[in-house]
Protein backbone atom coordinates (compact mmCIF):
# COMPACT_ATOMS: atom_id res chain seq x y z
CA UNK A 1 0.00 0.00 0.00
CA UNK A 2 2.84 2.39 0.71
CA UNK A 3 3.69 2.38 -3.01
CA UNK A 4 0.56 4.46 -3.55
CA UNK A 5 2.03 7.47 -1.70
CA UNK A 6 4.31 8.49 -4.63
CA UNK A 7 1.23 8.49 -6.90
CA UNK A 8 -0.55 10.79 -4.44
CA UNK A 9 2.47 13.08 -4.48
CA UNK A 10 2.58 13.12 -8.28
CA UNK A 11 -1.12 13.91 -8.71
CA UNK A 12 -1.15 16.47 -5.92
CA UNK A 13 1.98 18.16 -7.21
CA UNK A 14 0.34 18.70 -10.60
CA UNK A 15 -2.60 20.46 -9.01
CA UNK A 16 -0.36 22.61 -6.82
CA UNK A 17 1.94 23.56 -9.69
CA UNK A 18 -1.01 24.70 -11.81
CA UNK A 19 -2.11 27.17 -9.14
CA UNK A 20 1.19 28.45 -7.79
CA UNK A 21 1.16 31.37 -10.20
CA UNK A 22 -2.40 32.26 -9.23
CA UNK A 23 -1.30 33.31 -5.74
CA UNK A 24 -3.15 30.47 -4.02
CA UNK A 25 0.07 28.89 -2.81
CA UNK A 26 1.74 30.32 0.28
CA UNK A 27 5.19 30.38 1.76
CA UNK A 28 7.00 27.25 2.88
CA UNK A 29 7.57 28.82 6.29
CA UNK A 30 3.99 28.00 7.32
CA UNK A 31 3.93 24.66 5.52
CA UNK A 32 5.90 22.12 7.48
CA UNK A 33 5.47 18.50 8.44
CA UNK A 34 4.69 19.68 11.98
CA UNK A 35 2.01 22.12 10.79
CA UNK A 36 0.48 19.42 8.57
CA UNK A 37 0.37 16.92 11.44
CA UNK A 38 -1.46 19.59 13.46
CA UNK A 39 -3.96 20.04 10.60
CA UNK A 40 -4.60 16.29 10.46
CA UNK A 41 -5.09 16.21 14.25
CA UNK A 42 -7.49 19.18 13.96
CA UNK A 43 -9.51 17.36 11.26
CA UNK A 44 -9.83 14.25 13.44
CA UNK A 45 -10.83 16.38 16.44
CA UNK A 46 -13.44 18.28 14.39
CA UNK A 47 -15.01 15.01 13.20
CA UNK A 48 -15.03 13.64 16.76
CA UNK A 49 -16.74 16.78 18.07
CA UNK A 50 -19.32 16.63 15.31
CA UNK A 51 -18.09 19.85 13.69
CA UNK A 52 -18.52 18.81 10.05
CA UNK A 53 -18.26 22.35 8.64
CA UNK A 54 -15.02 23.02 10.52
CA UNK A 55 -13.62 19.70 9.29
CA UNK A 56 -14.49 20.56 5.68
CA UNK A 57 -12.76 23.95 5.96
CA UNK A 58 -9.42 22.17 6.49
CA UNK A 59 -9.58 20.94 2.89
CA UNK A 60 -8.33 23.03 -0.01
CA UNK A 61 -10.86 24.73 -2.27
CA UNK A 62 -11.42 23.74 -5.88
CA UNK A 63 -9.43 23.29 -8.00
CA UNK A 64 -6.62 22.30 -5.62
CA UNK A 65 -8.78 19.71 -3.84
CA UNK A 66 -8.14 16.29 -5.38
CA UNK A 67 -10.19 13.70 -3.43
CA UNK A 68 -11.49 12.37 -0.14
CA UNK A 69 -12.04 8.62 -0.40
CA UNK A 70 -13.04 5.92 2.04
CA UNK A 71 -14.41 2.41 2.08
CA UNK A 72 -17.69 1.44 3.72
CA UNK A 73 -19.37 2.44 5.86
CA UNK A 74 -19.81 5.83 4.31
CA UNK A 75 -18.27 4.64 1.08
CA UNK A 76 -16.97 7.57 -0.96
CA UNK A 77 -15.23 6.38 -4.10
CA UNK A 78 -15.17 7.22 -7.80
CA UNK A 79 -16.73 10.51 -8.86
CA UNK A 80 -18.03 11.20 -5.33
CA UNK A 81 -14.50 11.18 -3.93
CA UNK A 82 -13.46 14.00 -6.28
CA UNK A 83 -16.45 16.25 -5.54
CA UNK A 84 -15.31 19.01 -3.16
CA UNK A 85 -18.80 20.53 -3.20
CA UNK A 86 -20.32 17.62 -1.26
CA UNK A 87 -17.57 17.25 1.35
CA UNK A 88 -19.28 19.18 4.20
CA UNK A 89 -22.57 17.33 3.72
CA UNK A 90 -20.69 14.02 3.58
CA UNK A 91 -19.03 14.83 6.91
CA UNK A 92 -22.44 15.75 8.39
CA UNK A 93 -23.74 12.35 7.32
CA UNK A 94 -20.77 10.63 8.96
CA UNK A 95 -21.28 12.62 12.17
CA UNK A 96 -24.92 11.46 12.26
CA UNK A 97 -23.59 7.90 11.89
CA UNK A 98 -21.49 8.55 15.02
CA UNK A 99 -18.21 8.29 13.14
CA UNK A 100 -15.08 8.77 15.23
CA UNK A 101 -11.45 8.67 14.24
CA UNK A 102 -8.49 8.03 16.54
CA UNK A 103 -4.98 8.48 15.19
CA UNK A 104 -2.58 5.75 16.25
CA UNK A 105 0.34 6.73 14.01
CA UNK A 106 1.05 9.77 11.85
CA UNK A 107 4.04 10.68 9.72
CA UNK A 108 4.42 13.73 7.49
CA UNK A 109 7.19 14.84 5.15
CA UNK A 110 7.57 18.12 3.30
CA UNK A 111 8.38 17.74 -0.40
CA UNK A 112 10.12 20.98 -1.40
CA UNK A 113 10.19 20.03 -5.08
CA UNK A 114 6.42 19.69 -5.19
CA UNK A 115 5.58 22.25 -2.48
CA UNK A 116 3.31 19.78 -0.67
CA UNK A 117 3.39 17.72 2.50
CA UNK A 118 2.64 14.01 2.18
CA UNK A 119 1.28 12.26 5.24
CA UNK A 120 0.31 8.73 6.18
CA UNK A 121 -0.37 6.65 9.23
CA UNK A 122 -2.87 4.44 10.95
CA UNK A 123 -6.14 5.24 12.62
CA UNK A 124 -9.00 3.51 14.34
CA UNK A 125 -12.34 4.30 12.74
CA UNK A 126 -15.61 3.62 14.53
CA UNK A 127 -19.15 4.31 13.36
CA UNK A 128 -22.57 2.76 13.08
CA UNK A 129 -22.16 -0.24 10.80
CA UNK A 130 -18.43 -0.62 11.41
CA UNK A 131 -17.48 -3.48 13.68
CA UNK A 132 -13.68 -3.49 13.42
CA UNK A 133 -11.72 -1.41 15.89
CA UNK A 134 -8.26 -2.36 14.64
CA UNK A 135 -6.05 0.35 13.12
CA UNK A 136 -6.35 0.98 9.39
CA UNK A 137 -3.82 2.63 7.09
CA UNK A 138 -4.57 6.06 5.60
CA UNK A 139 -2.67 8.53 3.44
CA UNK A 140 -2.99 12.03 2.12
CA UNK A 141 -1.34 15.24 1.06
CA UNK A 142 -1.61 18.91 1.93
CA UNK A 143 -0.91 21.92 -0.27
CA UNK A 144 1.05 24.82 1.11
CA UNK A 145 -1.54 27.59 1.12
CA UNK A 146 -1.06 31.20 2.19
CA UNK A 147 -2.37 30.43 5.67
CA UNK A 148 -0.60 27.07 6.09
CA UNK A 149 -1.27 23.49 4.99
CA UNK A 150 -4.64 22.63 3.49
CA UNK A 151 -5.60 19.01 2.82
CA UNK A 152 -5.94 18.13 -0.86
CA UNK A 153 -5.96 14.31 -0.67
CA UNK A 154 -7.28 11.89 1.96
CA UNK A 155 -7.74 8.14 1.47
CA UNK A 156 -8.63 5.55 4.10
Amino acid sequence: MKAVVPLVAFVAAGAVAMHASAGMIGSTAACTATATRATVHRFVADIDRGEASAAAQLFAPEPLFQWYSTRAPGRRLGAQAYDRGTLASYFKTRVRAREHLRLTELDARYDAGRHIVNFSGTLVRTADGLRSTSPHWFKGAAACMQFGPSIIVWSM
